[in-house]
């Protein structure tokens, strides 16, 4: 991936909760062939415990492509879905 844009909307609520090492994650996961042939990623991300979360992508479909689980160092959020479209990513209420 050359470029990843991210509407203004998600980079102020990424900002507000320290959370752009989800960007980072779903970022370096694009070099996994499986996750960079989906045209269309719907990224969901959950905060597991204290110090674990978990970044799925689906297909749009409900079928899921990948699972991984990442442990950043602060971020305040329990639960996110973003969309990954044509390098963009947004919520999924800005479609």
């Amino acid at each position: 991936m050359k470029n990843l844009f991210i509407t203004t909307t998600l980079d102020h609520y990424l900002q507000s909760k320290n959370a752009f090492t989800i960007v980072d994650q779903i970022i370096q996961l694009q070099k996994n062939p499986n996750v960079f042939n989906e045209d269309f990623q719907v990224w969901k991300i959950t905060k597991i415990d204290e110090i674990t979360f978990s970044i799925e992508l689906q297909d749009g479909n409900l079928n899921i492509i990948l699972l991984h689980y990442f442990q950043p160092a602060s971020i305040e959020i329990f639960e996110l879905t973003v969309w990954l479209e044509n390098t963009t990513l947004y919520f999924p209420s800005e479609r």
